[in-house]
């Protein structure tokens, strides 16, 4: 017996509860009772993956604009949309010098002490103090 898993998949609270008439028809259990629970599966797999993936976004030094703080940037991230809340994470590559972490966390500081907003594939900072250096950052849950 196939199952239909929804393309994207779909999570419902609406699956119908295993009785004695839906186990004697085994098609009707596995439209109404087996595919739900198998497409929530499905769902909750793909949700996790996306909230546990980080999208690296580069903020440029001359990028900012404004004439008075707060100056804001505002970047292309593919596969946001305004109704995710990802969370800012730092970049910093592994085995950067000494002098490389230092600036990489000034201006991580500068980025994570601001504000920001995503709206579909566009995500915005407001800083206070512009950074001086090019940073990535990531956006976990994108």
């Amino acid at each position: 017996m196939a199952f239909a898993i929804k393309n994207p998949p779909e999570f419902t609270l609406d699956v119908e509860e295993w009785t004695r008439q839906t186990i004697s028809n085994g098609a009707e259990m596995a439209k109404n009772v087996i595919e739900p629970l198998l497409n929530n599966e499905v769902y909750l797999k793909e949700e996790k993956e996306r909230l546990e993936h980080v999208t690296l976004v580069t903020l440029t030094a001359a990028g900012w604009m404004g004439s008075a703080a707060p100056y804001t940037q505002t970047v292309t991230v593919n596969g946001v949309t305004e109704e995710m809340e990802p969370i800012l994470v730092s970049a910093l590559p592994d085995g950067a010098t000494l002098e490389e972490q230092k600036a990489y966390s000034k201006a991580f500081g500068l980025v994570s002490s601001g504000t920001a907003s995503v709206g579909d594939d566009t995500a915005t900072f407001k800083v206070y103090k512009k950074p001086v250096v090019d940073i990535a950052v990531g956006l976990k849950g994108v």
